[in-house]
């Protein structure tokens, strides 16, 4: 009897131990798998910062060549201005023109282009349809205008 009682109380020891020992191995599993998930998130945080400092970067490029483009816009307008084109023809000698100083050159053989005729105009913007008989009859309608004009329908 005081066999049993020794194994059983060994037995008790044994599983005390072992539970322990899965107690410990269990929370260093969670701390592991919680310093896991702390690294791929910070990696993951900084990444992210990065990118936004990238992208603030290229944000302030982008401002600063809108404003150089701007400025080069100004320029442009100024150098086509017609007083500065004026400045600038009389500068180089040219002087402006009298109608005995223009001469016509008539070219033989030369195609005349001819007229094109332009499309029917659009109506002005009717009220839209309020029932589905009148969106039938405004899409038959437009069905044959556009076959009297020769036109391809849309689809």
């Amino acid at each position: 009897m005081t066999m049993t009682i020794r194994r059983k109380r060994d037995q008790f020891k044994q599983l005390k131990q072992l539970t322990e020992a899965q107690a410990v191995l269990g929370w260093g599993v969670i701390l592991l798998l919680a310093a896991l998930l702390g690294a791929i998130y910070l990696n993951q945080t900084s990444k992210i910062a990065a990118v936004g400092r990238r992208v603030q970067a290229l944000q302030e490029d982008l401002e600063d060549l809108k404003r150089e483009n701007g400025t080069l816009e100004r320029q442009i307008a100024e150098a086509q201005s017609l007083e500065r084109l004026q400045q600038e023809a009389l500068r180089l000698g040219f002087k402006q023109a009298r109608p005995d100083d223009i001469e016509y050159i008539i070219v033989p053989d030369y195609p005349v282009a001819t007229a094109v005729s332009p499309s029917p105009p659009e109506p002005p913007l009717a009220a839209p349809p309020e029932t589905i008989s009148e969106v039938i009859w405004l899409a038959l309608q437009k069905s044959v205008s556009r076959l009297v004009y020769g036109e391809a329908s849309e689809q």
